[in-house]
């Protein structure tokens, strides 16, 4: 009894080793590894942004990507973090940076995470290029024609200078202005050319600002200010030739007239030695509108001595200075023929 217990644990205990020893062994796994990073030159590059690029391998694991950039290589600033699955070849990578500053220099560099770690790829730099700057058009603003009561055309000049460019002029009571007219396109030309506008609306007897402005891309271009004073068209004091009368008596004639206006001319008249500017006689004058003829000067004490030697074969010469009460100034040379009585 005892024996065949004994044979039946040995063939039990021969089956159980048997057993064990058919039982696989589990294999060990290879160990998870970071992404595969690298940094790659930069597209796309403006004066204001740029793309970064890269490439990453994720080696099996999911993983994502971003890109460290700035002005040094302490960076400051990271693109959004973005999958790039969990494939196990290197694929390419980009993200898109915007308000760089112009003519400046970056880094950048590509990083990838997943489970096993991070990855830092190697450091890159570009340069921002600096815009070539536009031309600015040259203003010049000009003189005004005096229309009716209530309006004026002003005039002026500008140069394109090879871009597209508008015009309009500003006006008003002050400097500040106020008021413009409607921009007109000037083309791109690159030579000056002449430009107007008609101002109207405008208020009598009032003096009014005004100065042309050119624009373009590259910003408004500014004439210099001038002022008109709307109201009749001022008229002009004129000499009528370059001869003056004088009489036995010492009376001279002049004749002038007031042209070009609808207003009367009045101010003072001065006549002087051609050497010296002795005065010879003056007087205050007023010629109407459209009007003409003899201005007569008395001659004081040294006229009257000089006129001796008005001759009729030495006639004296003597200078003629107008001031108008609107500013003009005019002076001529004027020779005195002797005046005869028959």
């Amino acid at each position: 009894m005892r024996k065949l217990r004994m044979r039946l644990w040995l063939a039990t205990g021969c089956v159980c080793a048997g057993a064990i020893a058919a039982i696989p062994t589990i294999a060990s796994g290879a160990s998870a590894s970071a992404p595969t990073v690298t940094s790659a030159a930069a597209t796309n590059v403006t004066s204001g942004g740029a793309t970064l690029n890269g490439s990453v391998n994720p080696n099996g694991q999911d993983t994502t990507y971003a890109f460290d950039w700035g002005p040094t290589t302490t960076y400051g600033h990271e693109t959004p973090f973005a999958s790039t699955g969990a494939g196990t070849l290197a694929g390419p990578v980009s993200a898109a940076i915007a308000n760089l500053s112009p003519g400046t220099a970056y880094h950048f560099r590509a990083i990838a995470k997943n489970a096993a770690g991070t990855t830092l790829g190697n450091d890159e730099s570009f340069t921002t290029p600096t815009p070539k700057p536009v031309p600015v058009p040259v203003a010049t603003t000009g003189m005004a024609n005096q229309l009716t009561n209530t309006s004026v055309r002003v005039n002026g000049s500008l140069n394109p200078k090879g871009q597209s460019t508008t015009y309009f002029f500003q006006y008003g009571p002050t400097t500040g202005y106020g008021l413009q007219t409607r921009p007109v396109d000037a083309g791109s030309g690159t030579s000056n050319e002449a430009v107007h506008a008609v101002l109207g609306g405008l208020t009598a007897k009032t003096t009014y600002h005004y100065r042309v402005v050119a624009e373009d891309a590259g910003g408004p271009a500014y004439g210099a200010d001038h002022t008109v004073v709307v109201g009749p068209a001022q008229s002009q004091v004129a000499f009528m030739g370059h001869m003056g009368f004088v009489s036995p008596g010492g009376i001279i004639g002049v004749e002038a007239g007031c042209f070009g206006g609808a207003t009367a001319c009045q101010g003072h008249v001065t006549m002087t030695t051609v050497h010296g500017g002795s005065t010879l006689g003056q007087r205050n004058f007023y010629i109407p509108a459209a009007k003409g003829g003899f201005q007569n000067i008395g001659l004081n004490a040294m006229g009257k001595e000089l006129l001796k030697q008005n001759r009729t074969w030495h006639l004296l010469q003597v200078n003629v200075n107008v001031t108008t009460t609107s500013s003009q100034h005019l002076s001529q040379t004027m020779t005195l023929a002797r005046w005869v009585w028959h």
